[in-house]
């Protein structure tokens, strides 16, 4: 909050022009983020209700982490160019957008802007998915609802 608090006070006092349209888009931006925080604080927490080890249970976030911030796109986009369009249909590639909250966040924070299919990447992802944005939103709260409800399922499993 206290990185956006200060891009939000340097684009005011710079004295340009912001209409409304952007500021709510910049809260939608502010709001998303802090979902995708809560989804890896919600990971980091099942993680440390599943493995009795602190240094594991750390291992395993950074772990997860990695996985879901870097690799998981690079082994999507791998699957896709090997797979060419024969097998991975537009419905399986949201499934698995929708399985990994950072690519939930970064598709919901480019929905919707103007001109981002001439981009690459996610962006250009963005304007062709069938994924809407109040579905990724939802997905967003499903990656904190999820691990919270498991983790405390097993914190009081452990407690027995």
């Amino acid at each position: 909050m206290l990185g956006y608090g200060a891009a939000a006070l340097a684009l005011t006092v710079a004295g340009h022009e912001i209409g409304a349209a952007s500021w709510r888009g910049f809260g939608f931006m502010v709001g998303s983020s802090v979902l995708l925080g809560a989804a890896f604080v919600a990971l980091g927490t099942l993680v440390s209700a599943l493995v009795r080890d602190r240094g594991t249970a750390a291992g395993i976030a950074v772990g997860l982490w990695l996985l879901m911030v870097l690799i998981w796109d690079m082994a999507l986009l791998g699957l896709l160019v090997a797979d060419q369009g024969r097998s991975i249909t537009a419905g399986t590639l949201d499934a698995l957008l929708l399985l990994n909250p950072a690519d939930a966040y970064r598709l919901f924070n480019l929905a919707g802007l103007p001109g981002i299919e001439a981009l690459t990447g996610m962006a250009g992802l963005a304007a062709d998915t069938g994924l809407t944005p109040p579905l990724l939103l939802a997905a967003l709260a499903g990656w904190v609802l999820v691990p919270l409800a498991a983790a405390a399922a097993a914190f009081a499993r452990r407690e027995l």
